[in-house]
C-alpha cells in the first residue's frame, strides 16, 4: 500500500513539473515580441496569467519591442494601437473594466479604502468609494483639468463610471501614443504623472 501511495506521489509530482515546463515554454512563446496575435487562445486566459509571475504591465522588452502577447491578459484580442485609440474602441475580458484590474489587485472602496496621510488616518476618516458615476461638478473639473494636462481621464464607456484606468495608466511608456501614453511608468501609474491626480477632479 505504501509503495502505491509513494508511486502516486512521484507520478503526481512529475506531472506538476512537466505541466509547469510546458506552461513556461508556451508563455514564453506567446510573450515573445513580434507581430500581434489575432486573438486569445483557450489556453491563454486571464486566470492563468493573473496568478503567474508574469507582470502584465511590463509590455516592452529590453530591446524596445512591444510584447504583444501581454495585451491578451486583459484584452480579448490584441488592439491595433493605430486604430483603437480609446477604451471605447477595445474589448476587455470583463464587462466592468475595473474587474479586469481586480483579478490581480485587491479592490476596496477606492482609493484604497482609507486615507493615506498619517494625520487623516489617525482621524479614522474612510475615503468614499470612487468607482461611481461622477457628479456634474466632478465631470466639469475633469474637463477643465484636461485643458492643462496632456493626458486622458477615461470613464467606463457603458456606464460613465470612474474606473481604475481613469486615474491609473495600465500601459508601459511607449506602447500607446500622445495623451494615452501620459503617466505611463509614473508613480502609481498616475495619469497626471505626479501624485496630484486627485486635483484633476477635486479642485481647490
Amino acid at each position: 500500500m505504501s509503495k502505491i501511495v509513494l508511486t502516486g506521489r512521484v507520478i503526481t509530482s512529475f506531472g506538476v513539473v512537466l505541466g509547469l515546463l510546458v506552461w513556461i515554454f508556451t508563455a514564453g512563446a506567446v510573450m515573445a515580441a513580434g507581430e500581434p496575435p489575432a486573438a486569445a487562445t483557450s489556453s491563454y486566459t486571464w486566470h492563468v496569467m493573473a496568478k503567474s509571475i508574469i507582470n502584465p504591465h511590463e509590455q516592452i522588452n529590453d530591446e524596445g519591442d512591444i510584447l504583444w502577447g501581454k495585451c491578451l491578459i486583459c484584452h480579448t484580442n490584441t488592439p491595433d494601437v493605430n486604430l483603437e485609440k480609446t477604451i471605447k474602441d477595445v474589448s476587455l475580458r470583463f464587462e466592468d473594466p475595473s474587474e479586469v484590474c481586480g483579478r490581480c489587485h485587491v479592490l476596496k472602496p477606492h482609493p484604497a479604502g482609507e486615507a493615506t496621510s498619517a494625520e487623516v488616518m489617525m482621524s479614522g476618516f474612510v475615503a468614499p468609494n470612487h468607482l461611481v458615476v461622477p457628479t456634474k461638478i466632478i465631470v466639469s473639473n475633469m474637463r477643465f483639468a484636461l485643458k492643462d494636462m496632456q493626458t486622458m481621464l477615461p470613464l467606463d464607456p457603458k456606464t460613465d463610471k470612474i474606473i481604475c484606468s481613469t486615474c491609473h495608466n495600465p500601459h508601459e511608456r511607449g506602447v500607446l501614443f500622445g495623451r494615452a501614453d501620459f503617466g505611463a511608468d509614473a508613480v502609481f501609474r498616475s495619469r497626471s504623472a505626479t501624485a496630484d491626480i486627485c486635483q484633476s477632479c477635486h479642485r481647490k
